[in-house]
């Protein structure tokens, strides 16, 4: 059994060597660590700082406190002492002049340790299509991705990561024929997990077998290569072999299963009909086919597939290589039928082997690939195999696929994470960029603390977030964790979420703000009285940290949450860099301070149209409740734009919305985004360089019935050539609204930002509020 564990003592020892009890500064974000390049100029006058408080678990102070600058803008600082556990601190530019206490663990005489667990990593595609990891040099482009967050997360005795990637050089040719997603990353960009300091690449997956078992082998000998161990394949019906390690005296087993194993896509191929583009015409092209007793004879890919499943198991083992040699397009992406892939989660056999993994280890920790994608709230199957798996022994379970943050709930006392979303990945929509990772310490068998840590993905780079953009995140994850819902097919194989009774084993996790991280726990706050005056045809911010109850018995009045988040151009990424232009392109100005010293600023001369966006679209979900049968349980929404405006020598502010249909459905082909319309909205602002708030009111009509995201431009209007040089819009706090009635909504807390009250009398109202 391998003892890991090391690098973390490692680490205090540096730390006593320099004096005992220490605040590490600036480990990321100062001049330690990416200093501004030559040239670039900061902000003169004092530098702003924050001062940090080491205390232990009773409170009571482990050292003097200590000042750390954030010149450069938020940083990730060390909190470490003798006999503790050394903890990463995330400061914001909103706690300068704050004095933040920091409570260590006591390390139980070197009994306790950590475990950090984050979503899904590759390092191929746009990464090398770009020049993040370039192809001469995979290897130190991999460590770079990674630079900003790894000082945080490889601050962990024990860590694993969703490795959704074929590691290989393998030409494309030789790629799962039709499989709609191919994900391929460089050998060298192992040093990528190696700088992260995972100790466990965890393959059980829908994407390790993109390249067939080829595939499979080469990523295991890349991963053997580097030193990390091969978790979560096997080969036929074998059971996978578990990670097991020593861990600061415990023995402590890691295993890991999917439940995406291809099944779906081939239940979708039709069985009769004809071709709809040359694409998919390969999917009604008869072939000639037949094994045992299935008579040979001319087949689609549909048809044979359906008479293919009514064999027997032991028979469909046998007939695999004669069906795959004449229909290869049918997917199969997990180890069964005699070939390799990633572990297949069994509904009999995967409880029985973590059972038995439980009884041989006192920490068991399970990692599920399982849930619908994008979904925020957790699949049905996904809730019930999580809740097997604890039945049968694990301590844990950690799950990941729908690559977007989902909620996380206690069941029998054991911590279940149902979505870890991305972590290093290369997806464009903005729902995926909002990350985090889960750090865990541990006392043997014991939870003695669990954290959600925020991350954001800028620019496919993922960097700690402080401030509004952490707070978004964990009270997103927080409302997903109380809401009583689950995901499930529908009528026509839609994805619904539904209301589903929670049990009396099961309590939601609820979430407490603690030096830039969120502490979990299952201790549900008491509420707190949120008073808001909304005056007649007003909008009124609530101005509350944390959720809601929303529920107002209240005739013409909404409640408003911003969609976008990115609309105030402030520094809230730990990148090493004062910025605002997270999610935005170069033209954001102001070194990302807080207020309007940082916006955006659209330039012109000549007349011409100039526009600026953010790098994705935003997500407009319809409804987000539905009975078992897709009958809405929420009401219609409606949307307004707000910003603040300022225009300069004659500029004519204008927006436009863009609204697509995004539809993936099929899983038999790629999905389609398609543009509905541009809707245009000049504003008549005064040119007198003074900010002014604006706002465009739009209904689900004004961006079509099957618009389902948005894509924002801000910037110049076109007016008559030769106007006048120097033009100029500002904008700031610009937010994208999705307004709902108080009266009618769904009675589940949640982060709201207005409140709109349509009436002719104001409205004074009282919310129950949970604190974060």
């Amino acid at each position: 059994m391998a003892a890991v564990g090391k690098r973390l003592s490692l680490f205090l020892i540096v730390v006593l060597v320099v004096g005992g009890v220490a605040i590490v500064p600036n480990l990321v974000g100062g001049c330690l660590w990416r200093c501004p390049p030559d040239g670039e100029v900061t902000a003169a006058g004092a530098v702003p700082a924050v001062t940090v408080r080491v205390v232990d678990e009773v409170g009571k102070p482990l050292a003097e406190p200590q000042k750390v600058q954030l010149g450069n803008g938020p940083v990730m600082t060390v909190a470490a002492a003798p006999g503790h556990i050394a903890e990463p601190v995330i400061l914001g530019l909103e706690d300068a002049g704050r004095t933040i206490d920091v409570r260590l663990l006591s390390d139980n005489g070197g009994k306790r340790f950590v475990v950090n667990a984050a979503g899904d990593v590759m390092f191929g595609r746009r990464y090398q299509s770009g020049a993040l990891i370039p192809a001469n040099d995979a290897a130190a482009g991999a460590r770079s991705v990674v630079d900003a967050v790894a000082p945080a997360f490889r601050l962990a005795d024990l860590s694993t990561v969703n490795l959704e990637t074929v590691v290989s050089s393998a030409a494309s040719t030789n790629a799962y024929p039709k499989k709609r997603f191919i994900l391929e990353s460089p050998p060298a960009s192992v040093d990528g997990l190696k700088a992260l300091g995972v100790t466990v690449p965890l393959l059980a997956n829908n994407h390790t077998r993109d390249f067939l078992d080829g595939g499979v082998a080469d990523t295991e000998k890349a991963l053997s290569a580097a030193g990390f161990p091969v978790v979560g394949t096997t080969v036929g019906d074998e059971p996978e072999k578990p990670f097991q390690a020593k861990v600061h005296g415990t023995d402590v087993a890691v295993l890991a299963y999917t439940s995406v194993d291809g099944s779906y896509v081939n239940d979708s191929y039709p069985k009769t009909g004809a071709p709809t583009s040359d694409d998919d015409a390969w999917q009604y092209q008869p072939r000639s086919w037949g094994y045992g007793r299935i008579p040979t004879e001319d087949r689609t890919i549909g048809q044979a597939w359906t008479l293919y499943e009514k064999l027997a198991r032991a028979d469909q083992a046998a007939a695999w290589d004669s069906l795959t040699r004449v229909y290869p397009e049918i997917q199969d992406w997990v180890a069964r039928r005699g070939h390799g892939g990633a572990a297949r989660w069994d509904d009999t056999a995967s409880p029985a082997q973590i059972n038995a993994v439980a009884k041989q280890s006192q920490l068991t920790i399970v990692e599920m690939h399982t849930g619908f994608q994008f979904q925020s709230a957790s699949a049905k199957d996904t809730r019930a195999m999580a809740r097997a798996a604890i039945d049968a022994g694990a301590d844990i379970v950690i799950c990941h696929h729908p690559h977007v943050l989902q909620g996380f709930e206690f069941y029998k006392g054991h911590l279940i994470a149902y979505s870890m979303g991305n972590f290093v990945f290369d997806q464009d929509f903005m729902s995926t960029f909002s990350s985090a990772f889960l750090r865990t310490v541990w006392d043997g068998d014991r939870l003695v603390e669990a954290r959600l840590v925020p991350v954001e993905i800028d620019g496919y780079r993922p960097e700690l977030a402080s401030g509004a953009a952490a707070r978004r995140t964990v009270l997103g994850v927080w409302a997903d964790s109380r809401r009583p819902v689950q995901t499930q097919r529908g009528p026509g194989g839609a994805v619904l979420t539904v209301p589903t009774p929670r049990d009396a084993d099961t309590q939601p996790a609820q979430f407490q703000a603690d030096h830039g991280t969120a502490l979990i726990t299952a201790d549900a706050p008491k509420p707190t009285p949120v008073k808001v005056e909304a005056g007649p045809h007003a909008v009124t911010k609530i101005g509350f940290d944390g959720l809601i109850d929303p529920r107002q018995p209240v005739k013409d009045l909404d409640l408003g949450r911003d969609l976008f988040g990115w609309g105030s151009f402030e520094d809230n990424t730990v990148n090493g860099r004062p910025d605002g232009d997270t999610h935005w392109s170069s033209d954001v100005v102001g070194n990302g301070a807080l207020g309007q010293a940082g916006y955006l600023r659209v330039e012109g001369a000549g007349g011409a149209e100039k526009l600026d966006r953010p790098v994705a679209r935003i997500p407009l979900p319809r409804h987000r409740e539905e009975n078992a049968d897709g009958t809405p349980l929420d009401p219609e929404p409606t949307y307004t734009l707000r910003a603040k405006v300022r225009a300069v020598n004659g500029a004519t502010p204008l927006i436009r919305l863009t609204p697509y249909h995004f539809d993936d459905s099929d899983p038999t082909e790629d999905p389609e985004s398609t543009p509905l319309r541009d809707v245009n909205r000049p504003l008549s602002v005064p040119s007198d360089g003074q900010w002014h708030e604006v706002s465009v009111d739009l209904k689900p009509a004004d961006l079509g019935e099957k618009g389902n995201m948005v894509l924002l431009r801000l910037g110049l209007a076109a007016t008559r050539a030769g106007s006048v040089a120097g033009q100029a819009v500002d904008f700031d706090d610009v937010s994208f609204v999705e307004w709902r009635p108080a009266a009618t909504v769904p009675d589940e807390a949640s982060a709201y930002d207005f409140v709109r009250n349509g009436g002719n009398e104001p409205v004074a109202l009282t919310f129950n509020g949970y604190a974060y």
